[in-house]
């Protein structure tokens, strides 16, 4: 178990650090908080210890920066739990990672989190910068307590330098993720990976890849997999994963051997599933939308603009795609070549016979695994299926619910079944943009996102959770205490992996302009490409922190809203259980916009997913609170980058580890007592 450092060795250290550190003007190191941007900082605190607040059974972090005017060589960093002492962390819980930017610089910051040391960080902006990571995985048996081991880091130009690493370790014992309540939708893409690392399709160094990438993304709590039943998908797909056998005979026979071993790889590494979505629709098969119909070929208007002769294009794109049938993958028996087939559309006469069979055989598969009613059908986008393709599928299926991820919202207060999908099939799990709900001031109302009936779900149409690390902190707490159940269609390994001539990225779903959705098209991304696989950034673990932390408020909120569990642990600990939590909340929206008043006027928020959200909800509901801003759009501009920037400035030192070290405490208080 670990062991709490003393005061004396734990200063002594420090001095020594501090004494290294002038000793090395060349290379610096000093601390940094794991949800700001080092790469910003303005200031070089000097070292202390990295402090890291936590709970049993979690994962948490910690980090440091070292930085040099020449490029920094020899960097490497090394936890050492204790020096004549039994050991502090038990083997293989602590790791350290190098954070550095991405090749291109977006996302921004020290953001991908690199395993091995780097050979060289080069000097960019007239310094080399690099974070060290500490991450610590908690065991859940560990005494609460205070527990010390040592960082110890070693560059060229900096002599041997150490600090000390504080464990506060919370007695409340952190849910395994299977059991979170906060809904996380983390996507895996299989094609990305095939792209990045060139590498074929389901071959047995892509299976690798696949599992390293559900490796990682289950730490989210994410537990949706999804299998194409078409190809050239909106998620980039290139192959259905229910493949057609042409024998040779001519005859076509399906083939689920790809679509259960990647179901199966999902269930090992990920997690048991709790939504198998079979994309069996996408955009290039809608035949009417927005009161346009594309019965026939859309036609290019010379004398539009470039947007909309783009988007006249992308409609002729559907079309062309359209006219082939429905997008599956074909494999010739007799030489094992892969190709692009098409079957008939849904409505043709012959679909029933072809389709029916393949539904029941899938069902008969998920019923093995214990995976019957997970299952759903995709996608619904802003574009739906028509009515008599969806009683088509209806029919065929079973039954089976949709997945819909979209601006509209379909679903709330009306959970399954609810016939939301043209009057006809219910739509059990959704991610919106529009009309969400955000409580900004927990004095006037407080909402439970996480107890919704429906499962819905709010989703980001415009990459803010590709911004700074704190962004990806505060949104699922933001969502669980407003109206949704928390956060969908995020992007795991979805960064992008085509490269043009010139060594510019582009996203795999690029490919398939036909089946493009505009704004909701999936473009932010979690994991990061490292030399052996996908490598998780510093956005992703501040995502999972915050999801351990929403668990933690959960908790304690599902004590205070049952009368009988609220009487058992007492007014006295419900009141103040309920003043942390009002406190956290006021503390998480000023960290998006720093004005106390301004936010005190406020109720709850709807917006409506543009670029500037939450602050565009923001700056819609102050006029009708009494506070204006500024009329001129320059100015008005300037006041909300400033209460941004003032924001996160002012949430980095708001003591927002002692806020989460206290939760995590009252959690296990409330749990106790309420037994």
């Amino acid at each position: 178990m670990f062991e709490p450092m003393s005061n004396k060795i734990r200063f002594g250290v420090a001095l020594a650090v501090l004494a290294a550190a002038h000793a090395a003007a060349a290379v610096r190191v000093w601390n940094y908080e794991v949800l700001e941007d080092a790469m910003r900082a303005v200031e070089r605190p000097p070292l202390l210890p990295v402090v890291i607040a936590g709970a049993r059974g979690g994962i948490f972090s910690g980090a440091v920066a070292v930085e040099s005017s020449e490029p920094l060589r020899g960097l490497r960093a090394a936890v050492v739990p204790g020096v004549g002492r039994e050991p502090r962390l038990p083997a293989g819980r602590a790791i350290v990672r190098y954070a550095l930017p991405w090749e291109d610089g977006r996302p921004g910051g020290l953001d991908v989190l690199y395993e091995q040391p780097p050979a060289e960080v080069p000097v960019r902006g007239a310094r080399a910068l690099a974070g060290i990571w500490v991450t610590v995985e908690v065991p859940a048996d560990a005494a609460p307590g205070v527990y010390g081991a040592e960082l110890r880091i070693e560059a060229e130009g900096l002599p041997a330098a150490a600090t000390p690493i504080e464990l506060r370790v919370a007695d409340w014992i952190v849910p395994d993720p299977q059991q979170w309540r906060t809904w996380a939708e983390m996507i895996q893409s299989p094609d990305t990976l095939a792209v990045e690392y060139g590498v074929p399709l389901w071959s047995e160094r892509h299976w690798e890849l696949i599992a390293r990438s559900f490796r990682l993304i289950s730490g989210t709590g994410s537990r949706v997999v999804y299998l194409p039943l078409l190809r050239h998908t909106n998620q980039g797909n290139a192959e259905s994963m229910v493949r057609w056998i042409r024998g040779r005979d001519g005859a076509l026979r399906p083939d689920y051997t790809i679509a259960e071993r990647y179901l199966d790889l999902a269930r090992r590494h990920l997690g048991e599933p709790k939504l198998v979505v079979l994309y069996a629709w996408d955009a290039y098969l809608v035949l009417s939308h927005r009161n346009t119909s594309y019965a026939e070929r859309p036609q290019v208007d010379p004398n539009a603009g470039e947007y909309e002769k783009m988007l006249q294009r992308r409609a002729q794109q559907r079309w062309d795609l359209r006219q082939g049938g429905l997008t599956v993958t074909i494999v010739d028996e007799a030489t094992g070549e892969v190709e692009d087939g098409f079957l008939p559309h849904y409505t043709a006469p012959d679909s029933r016979d072809l389709w029916a069979p393949v539904y029941a055989e899938l069902r008969r598969r998920m019923r093995e695994r214990g995976l019957e009613g997970a299952m759903a059908l995709g996608m619904v986008s802003d574009m739906e299926p028509s009515k008599e393709e969806v009683e088509f599928l209806r029919d065929v299926s079973g039954g089976l619910p949709w997945a819909a991820h979209s601006h509209y919202q379909r679903t709330r207060g009306r959970p399954a079944p609810n016939r939301a999908l043209k009057g006809i099939a219910d739509i059990a799990y959704e991610a919106q943009v529009y009309r969400a709900e955000f409580q900004t001031n927990p004095d006037r109302a407080r909402a439970h996102g996480w107890r919704a009936p429906e499962l819905r779900a709010w989703l980001d149409r415009v990459n803010l959770l590709n911004g700074p690390a704190l962004t990806a902190r505060l949104m699922p707490e933001i969502n669980i205490t407003g109206a949704q159940r928390g956060i969908g269609r995020m992007g795991g390994d979805f960064w992008p992996a085509l490269r043009d001539a010139r060594g510019r990225r582009a996203p795999v779903f690029t490919r398939y302009p036909a089946n493009q959705w505009r704004g909701l098209d999936l473009s932010n991304y979690f994991l990061a490409p490292g030399p052996d696989g996908a490598l998780a950034t510093a956005r992703f673990e501040n995502l999972r922190e915050a999801l351990q932390e929403c668990e933690a408020r959960i908790r304690i909120e599902e004590a205070l809203l049952d009368p009988e569990r609220r009487r058992r642990i007492g007014e006295p600990l419900a009141q103040r259980a309920q003043a942390a939590l009002d406190e956290r909340q006021r503390a998480m929206w000023r960290g998006v916009w720093y004005n106390e008043e301004h936010l005190a006027a406020l109720s709850t928020l709807g917006a409506h997913g543009n670029a500037r959200w939450p602050v565009e909800g923001i700056e819609q509901a102050l006029p009708k609170a009494g506070h204006p801003l500024p009329a001129e759009r320059g100015a008005r501009e300037a006041v909300i980058r400033a209460a941004q920037e003032q924001g996160r400035a002012w949430f980095a030192a708001s003591g927002w580890k002692e806020r989460n070290a206290q939760l995590f405490a009252l959690a296990g208080e409330v749990e106790r007592a309420g037994r």
